[in-house]
């Protein structure tokens, strides 16, 4: 018995370079590369730049980093301003055949018709009275675009099978002729993509629900070609607190403010990967392979999903305790380096250098594993990189006054110069606390942690001493005695 061969499983992201990479955009990708990756098919990027105007070089260059960034490495790449002579022959032929016209209708024109349909709330369309006028004079034709002839393209309203809806139907009545390009150059983006897809063998397009409104008029197109058009899925979009779509008032949207923050891809993924889609047993932490494994279109939500900040740093943070002490060092020095410049620089100048900071970094890693849910929050650690500044007031405890204070930091410092390790001090500032403050241990790591920190909330004392070594932090509590000696 011969086997039926299946048809090849090729999906495509088609974004648009006229603006940064977007984390919707992101997310469809994600989507698409899994569903490639399953089905042992091919993830194709294509940049849709038949925008001549908005599109810009540097956008092409962030989305690809963005997704190179997130490990979707792509099997083939187009651009489609390199595709015009493909897009010409196929305008050719539909105005040869009679499934295209050249409309002669001036902006103004189409501007008023919209608004009187807009008033009648009626559904945007234009039915070209036009149609086959034949027009030479150059004051004729200069401002006239290609459309397409639907009455001569089909009778029957236009539905099809979306994986993640169902069956959508649009009535042809409210298409009316389809704009495909300026001129027989500058193919419009419905028709490009079309001939794009049908010649690059897409079987299956993965994208936005705001492209429902497209699709209608992109299978329109299809039968006018002769082609058999791809399955359709429209993914929900991701919205923000308020349940609007997400945009810049939710915060960042742009992919790139997410790496420059410190990310972790595999975070990323992970985490778009599950705003809207449901796992075989709800696990909300995986890996790519098992979401290669279990990713089905029928488990794609079919409402928007809240992109929710706080579910992601607690995803991040889970990948980020994964990494051991040198991996997650090496993730940290840039940040580091770039907030602490001064600090940085001063080590360099000492001939200390770069390894010294490395030192430095390895030594907060223990602390950075269980508090950092992105790198870029090292900054937050600032008192060990920069000396505290802080109110001398900040130094007293609840139940204290300056003079307890002083008294505290001057046994404390005097404990340091005698015992430098960690695990020596602690019994020790206990064992002060318990005689001269009635067990009150707060009357000396209260000062402690200010002098070293100058915050009322920060890591350990003792493992700041650690980091810092006994030289520094001698010179910070030298610096916080005199600050109370100094108290009126």
């Amino acid at each position: 018995m011969t086997k039926v061969k299946k048809p090849a499983i090729r999906v495509r992201l088609a974004p648009s370079p006229t603006g940064l990479f977007h984390v919707g955009t992101a997310q469809s990708g994600v989507y698409n590369w899994l569903f490639a990756k399953h089905h042992n098919g091919q993830f194709i990027l294509r940049i849709e730049d038949t925008d001549k105007e908005r599109s810009q070089p540097q956008f092409e260059k962030d989305i690809c980093a963005g997704l190179e960034w997130l490990g979707l490495k792509w099997d083939e790449f187009h651009r489609s301003s390199e595709r015009q002579g493909r897009y010409r022959k196929h305008l050719e032929k539909l105005l040869a055949d009679g499934k295209a016209f050249w409309c002669y209708h001036s902006k103004e024109e189409l501007a008023a018709e919209s608004a009187e349909q807009m008033t009648k709330k009626e559904a945007p369309k234009h039915v070209c009275s036009h149609k086959f006028e034949i027009r030479s004079t150059k004051s004729e034709t200069q401002h006239a675009i290609i459309r397409l002839n639907t009455e001569k393209v089909t009778d029957q309203d236009i539905s099809w099978d979306d994986m993640v809806r169902g069956e959508i139907k649009f009535g042809l009545n409210t298409l009316g002729d389809i704009s495909l390009a300026k001129n027989l150059d500058e193919a419009l983006y419905n028709f490009a993509v079309v001939v794009d897809d049908w010649e690059m063998q897409i079987s299956h397009v993965i994208r936005g629900e705001d492209h429902i409104s497209n699709t209608p008029k992109q299978i329109l197109i299809y039968l006018a070609l002769g082609a058999v058009p791809p399955r359709f899925a429209h993914l929900p979009l991701l919205l923000g607190s308020d349940r609007s779509k997400l945009s810049k008032r939710h915060g960042s949207v742009a992919f790139s403010q997410y790496i420059e923050s410190g990310y972790t891809p595999e975070g990323m993924f992970n985490f778009l990967a599950m705003l809207g889609w449901s796992t075989p047993g709800g696990e909300e932490v995986f890996s790519k392979n098992q979401a290669i494994e279990w990713f089905a279109m029928a488990s794609i939500h079919k409402s928007g999903a809240i992109f929710n900040p706080e579910k992601l740093n607690w995803i991040n943070a889970h990948y980020i305790k994964q990494l051991n002490d040198e991996l997650l060092t090496d993730a940290v020095l840039p940040f580091v380096e770039k907030h602490f410049p001064a600090y940085a620089k001063a080590l360099a100048d000492r001939s200390e250098g770069r390894g010294r900071l490395r030192e430095v970094v390895l030594k907060m890693a223990p602390l950075l594993r269980e508090r950092l849910t992105y790198f870029d929050q090292v900054k937050e650690f600032s008192y060990f990189f920069v000396m505290p500044e802080y109110e001398t007031s900040l130094l007293i405890w609840k139940k204290g006054d300056s003079k307890k204070a002083l008294l505290a930091l001057e046994a404390v410092e005097k404990i340091i110069e005698e015992r430098a390790k960690e695990k020596e001090l602690k019994p020790t500032l206990d064992e002060l606390a318990e005689e001269q403050f009635a067990g009150d241990r707060g009357m000396v790591y209260w000062p402690l942690r200010v002098a070293l920190s100058g915050e009322k909330f920060s890591a350990d004392p003792l493992e700041i001493i650690n980091i810092l070594g006994g030289a520094e932090a001698l010179k910070r509590i030298a610096y916080a005695i005199n600050k109370l000696r100094l108290q009126p």
